[in-house]
């Protein structure tokens, strides 16, 4: 029997819709800098896409705001503001690649996040809008699993309410398959206030704390190895307020931040637990947290001290499971790049620390590195740095990351202006060695090298030729992991065919292919893919992103012998409707009978509309 899931989303967003919205997921992989979808955290997809929905309007926007984004680093946006407070707003994106901590190539990754609409006379220093913004985003969802006759029904929904002057508040409600009843499970919300005639703000609710490295205090997203250049340093965005249907990774409280020169002093209280209404009342617990931070041209600094307060049936605490402190820094010295945090488990009575540079060597060729100091009792609460593991903890390791570009310089057949040409040659390379001081399972040492390279060439204006290597070595469990990737893009006016081929060798061998054709232009998008995989053994799976529904993130495990197929379409009329469907059916004739596994069906239907 099929399972069949069938999800109906409405969302309203002001303004026009982005053309970059059906292939969104794409944009995003790209500016958070992996290629691995599935250690992408779905909230910070989330996230990101609100930018592509509701592009942040640089020139109109506070520096406080800047920073909180996540978009820039902390340099970047103590230089944008530099920037437009002594020449005006920024009216394009090579004059904002001009802008000191920028340039070409990060720009090209940024522009689908921004906008540069302007508002004041050129030359002048812009204000900030008045505007009203409101967004709506609503999903439900039937599904009916194999072998059984029970259907079940899930939903999400928020709300979020923004204006320009400094007030927005947002609330969500959610309800999984799991839950029985029609009551939603989760909810989650925030109320904001942004000063204007003095820089702080306000956020009571969900709100995300991210600070220094991710050494001590860093929730949400964190990735579990790196293969670029760009994302091997964390982009702080301190206090900021938290837009999700479920809200599982944002604190819960009260936050503020204030800054007062070069100065920002933010302090927050959490209380963890909190939407756990049976558990904390149990035993109640506060997480207060204080950071202040020091910016400038050249870089940022900031201390950072955070603890738990658990008590029992009682609001008065009665232990201190948690705490740390941590120092961090980030600086740019004539286009090197230093980061760096040492944090202290006071509990556990161990540092941690982390520490890398990237620099350009030439115009072709970037090369990064970072070394992580991890012992196994420092705990990894709050923590989201950079890491080879699941854990902050039980970790020494290095990586070296390089990327390249070579060969003449190729215009792209239909585009113009910037970031119309691009080299023929460009790749990326990377190693990661670990070793843990506590083994792994029963080995008597621990140990992993990750190499990976990256290499694409245009053979042409139309055709591309990517190659992908990627290998795992462990002193324990299995040894080897080798995965093989190739993949040809062939671009035809609005019009492209993509293949990919996939060889992965752990415990046996999996194999995958799949080819796809793909149709974009300003109104309508519409994909077919068509897909095979004879992959045996669990520890040979083969993870392959699908495109999906805005909102939606999916990156399946393919496993067994089978076909697959999904057929996406989206469409805008009216001006202000746009209509997106999507099918996905997975098939598995090339198993035996005995091992057969039940086939899978899916359509999912949404709708957006501005306001």
């Amino acid at each position: 029997m099929w399972g069949l899931i069938v999800i109906i989303a409405i969302s309203g967003f002001h303004g026009d819709v982005p053309s970059q919205l059906t292939d969104k997921d794409d944009v995003i992989l790209e500016f958070i800098g992996t290629s691995d979808p599935e250690t992408v955290d779905p909230e910070e997809v989330e996230r990101l896409s609100s930018y592509l929905s509701r592009p942040l309007p640089v020139n109109l926007v506070s520096l406080n705001r800047l920073r909180s984004s996540g978009l820039l680093t902390p340099y970047q946006a103590a230089s944008f503001h530099d920037y437009r407070s002594r020449h005006g707003a920024v009216l394009s994106l090579t004059e904002l690649a001009s802008v000191d901590g920028f340039g070409e190539e990060f720009v090209s990754l940024l522009s689908p996040f921004i906008s540069l609409y302007d508002d004041t006379a050129p030359g002048s220093r812009p204000a900030e809008g008045k505007s009203v913004n409101v967004d709506i985003a609503s999903r439900s969802g039937i599904r009916k699993d194999s072998g059984t006759d029970q259907l079940l029904w899930n939903y999400g929904f928020k709300a979020r309410v923004s204006a320009w002057d400094g007030f927005s508040a947002s609330f969500s409600a959610s309800r999984p398959y799991a839950s029985s009843g029609w009551s939603p499970d989760v909810f989650s919300g925030y109320l904001r206030w942004e000063f204007r005639k003095m820089p702080a703000q306000v956020v009571l609710g969900d709100f995300n704390a991210r600070f220094g490295q991710g050494l001590a205090l860093w929730n949400g997203m964190s990735m579990s190895g790196v293969s670029s250049v760009s994302a091997i340093s964390k982009s702080p965005a301190g206090i900021s307020q938290s837009w999700s249907y479920t809200g599982s990774t944002s604190y819960t409280g009260i936050a503020a931040d204030f800054t007062f020169g070069k100065f920002t002093l933010s302090a927050l209280a959490s209380l963890p637990g909190i939407k756990n209404t049976d558990s904390f009342a149990a035993r109640p617990s506060l997480m207060p947290a204080v950071n202040l931070a020091w910016n400038n041209m050249n870089g940022h600094y900031s201390i950072t001290h955070w603890l738990t307060l658990s008590g029992t049936s009682e609001l008065f605490p009665d232990s201190i499971p948690d705490m740390k402190t941590s120092m961090d820094f980030s600086s740019c010295l004539d286009g090197i790049d230093l980061f760096g945090e040492l944090a202290y488990d006071w509990v556990n009575s161990v540092p941690a620390a982390i520490a890398g540079v990237r620099l350009p060597v030439n115009d072709n060729l970037k090369m990064a590195s970072v070394i992580r100091y991890y012992p196994p009792d420092y705990s990894p609460s709050g923590s989201g740095s950079l890491k080879t593991g699941t854990e902050t903890s039980n970790e020494y390791a290095v990586t070296f990351l390089g990327e390249f570009s070579a060969g003449e310089r190729l215009r792209l057949k239909g585009r113009t202006g910037f970031g119309s040409e691009v080299s023929r040659h460009t790749g990326r390379f990377s190693i990661d060695a670990a070793y843990f001081p506590v083994p792994k399972s029963d080995a008597s040492m621990s140990m992993q090298i990750r190499p990976f390279v990256d290499y694409e060439v245009l053979l042409s204006d139309q055709l591309c030729l990517n190659v992908r290597i990627s290998e795992r070595i462990r002193t324990w469990g299995r040894k080897f992991r080798t995965d093989i990737r190739t993949e040809f893009s062939w671009l035809h006016g609005n019009f492209s065919l993509n293949t990919r081929l996939n060889a992965l060798k752990c415990n046996g061998l999996g194999l995958l292919a799949y080819v796809e054709g793909y149709y974009k232009d300003s109104r309508r998008s519409f994909s077919v893919r068509q897909g095979l995989f004879m992959i045996d053994e669990w520890d040979d799976r083969i993870y392959v992103y699908e495109r999906d529904a805005p909102g939606s993130f999916t990156v399946p495990a393919m496993y067994g012998r089978g076909l697959w197929t999904s057929v996406t379409f989206s469409v805008r009329f009216a001006r202000k409707f746009r209509l997106y469907l999507r099918g996905y059916l997975t098939t598995y004739p090339l198993t035996d009978k005995e091992d057969k596994k039940p086939g899978k069906a899916e359509l999912k239907v949404q709708l957006q509309y501005s306001l």
